[in-house]
């Protein structure tokens, strides 16, 4: 009976264990707070994976704030912190869905000679309190063992690091017990100090003086690598490693050393003689740092392997001086020319034939929706996929000297080009440029059951030239007209002016321009009305 329970309860609970394809599990949201001439506002921004077309855009009023006097004080991943002439006040990024306006706190009232870190911490009566607020309910966390005389390394919502003269502390706030946990990390000297910041998306930043590091999390807590470091005989000072920027933790002085791909490997500290797993390698290799997108090889004795490849095992097969590479993005290099991974072998790089003074466009990832990179010659255009094939037809020959990336657009030969179908436009093509795009979500999420409908999303296009704004119409597949649009109105990458483009695009009509005769009529009746009203009071007051 039991199993046969089990059974029923996992045929029902089963399908929903499974993940479900959402749109929104590939957007990326932004928090900010805007001043502005119409006042203080909380801004939402939801885009989409290629960055720059929009989802959605909230912005609610923060009303009741002196906008003459606000300052925005400290931010970490969940709150905005700022004050005015009445106070300090505290926004929480991600609770901002109940009213119409912005949801604030006041924590405390005005003192221009407040002390605090990052309008979390604050000195009161001469102890450091962690203050937190929802609402009207404001909670204040006291922290005893912090000195006064603190400073700040990093703050997050629940962790924060801070030091004094001499010692580094991290202080780790319980929010269910309302208590705060001060730890002094040790060994750490607060003047040699440096916070490396590193891809917020794995929780593990670090910081270092000359002699040691530690790994840290935004709870608080820490790790002393140092030993890690020691085994691998990195000679350099930790401060003054320069951090790569990249999904994978790597620094780079004249050697690299990098966070390994899950796994390590057995060593010895030397200070100790204590074995010790080892989760870092250090080697004297080159990171090949792209123009565009994220690090992924490595040079060492002239040749070239995936930065994953710790131990060097791989190497790229490559008939060319690794020494005078560029990575430009990918798996597509420049030296005499352009160089790329082949479609059939991807460890081996091949010439593509195409002149190093071709101009380079790079890829767009929309989501389900891929624009290739391309390199652009005298000649033709050159699409640079994923699969590259020298042998492949992935080029169009040039009819126009003019090719422009728009979007999720190239714009060559007197069209739009997506990747797959052409747009013929008519319009002016020196000065055609984008004014951006939004995404109307048709249909957010599929389940893993048999005929579930698919995720859908349309993308809307916009752009404008000298003497018109116009809308991708993709049913008549060709740029439309707005009428009643005046190019000169309108600026890129600005949501609400797209929302108002899209209400009016089918709109008949033509432009009302301001001339300036229009406004001398204004003033010379203004002057004239002036003018008799001085007649009139005159005359009355002789009468």
């Amino acid at each position: 009976m039991k199993k046969l329970i089990f059974l029923l309860l996992v045929l029902i609970i089963g399908p929903s264990l499974n993940a479900s394809e959402c749109y929104h599990y590939h957007t990326s949201t932004q928090h900010a707070i805007i001043k502005n001439e119409r006042g203080l506002f909380y801004q939402l921004t939801e885009k989409d994976p290629n960055g720059f077309s929009y989802v959605r855009q909230i912005n609610k009023p923060i009303k009741g704030i002196d906008l003459a006097t606000y300052k925005a004080i400290g931010e970490d991943e969940s709150t905005f912190m700022f004050s005015d002439k009445n106070g300090f006040y505290q926004l929480e990024k991600n609770r901002q869905y109940e009213d119409h306006s912005a949801i604030y706190s006041k924590i405390l009232g005005a003192n221009p000679n407040q002390k605090h870190i990052n309008g979390r911490l604050f000195l009161i009566d001469g102890k450091w309190s962690y203050i937190t607020a929802w609402g009207k309910d404001t909670k204040k966390i006291m922290l005893n063992e912090l000195p006064q005389n603190i400073t700040n390394v990093k703050c997050f919502s629940s962790g924060l690091y801070v030091k004094s003269d001499k010692q580094v502390f991290s202080v780790y706030i319980d929010f269910y017990t309302q208590k705060a946990t001060v730890k002094t990390i040790p060994n750490l000297n607060p003047a040699q100090l440096v916070y490396y910041a590193c891809n917020p998306r794995n929780n593990e930043d670090f910081i270092a003086d000359e002699q040691h590091i530690f790994s840290i999390r935004n709870d608080g807590s820490f790790e002393d690598i140092t030993p890690q470091f020691r085994a691998l005989k990195v000679n350099r000072k930790f401060n003054q490693l320069k951090l790569v920027d990249n999904p994978t933790v790597m620094w780079w002085s004249d050697k690299v050393i990098k966070k390994r791909e899950g796994h390590s490997v057995s060593g010895r500290d030397p200070l100790t003689g204590e074995d010790i797993d080892v989760y870092f390698s250090y080697y004297a290799s080159t990171p090949l740092l792209p123009k565009f997108g994220n690090s992924s090889y490595v040079r060492f004795q002239n040749k070239i392997y995936p930065i994953w490849d710790d131990d060097f095992s791989q190497s790229y097969d490559i008939r060319a001086d690794v020494s005078k590479l560029e990575a430009i993005e990918g798996k597509l290099f420049k030296g005499d020319d352009f160089y790329y991974f082949e479609a059939d072998n991807d460890y081996k790089i091949v010439s593509t034939k195409i002149s190093a003074d071709a101009k380079f466009f790079p890829g767009v990832y929309s989501y389900r929706a891929y624009l290739s990179k391309a390199l652009v010659d005298d000649n033709y255009i050159h699409f640079i996929g994923d699969r590259f094939n020298i042998h492949m037809d992935n080029k169009k020959k040039l009819t126009s000297k003019v090719v422009k990336q728009l979007g999720m657009f190239y714009l060559f030969n007197n069209a739009l080009f997506d990747g797959e179908k052409s747009y013929p436009i008519i319009a002016d093509y020196e000065t055609l440029s984008a004014l951006g795009s939004f995404v109307k979500v048709i249909n957010s999420c599929a389940g893993d059951m048999p005929n579930t409908p698919p995720v859908q999303v349309k993308y809307h296009h916009f752009f404008k030239d000298k003497n018109a704004v116009y809308y991708l119409n993709e049913k008549a597949k060709q740029l439309q007209i707005i009428q009643t649009a005046d190019p000169a109105d309108y600026k890129a990458d600005n949501y609400e002016a797209l929302q108002e483009l899209y209400k009016i695009k089918d709109v008949k009509g033509s432009i009302k321009k301001k001339t300036s005769s229009d406004l001398n009529y204004y003033a010379i009746g203004g002057f004239a009305l002036a003018i008799f009203g001085l007649g009139f009071y005159l005359i009355k007051r002789k009468l």
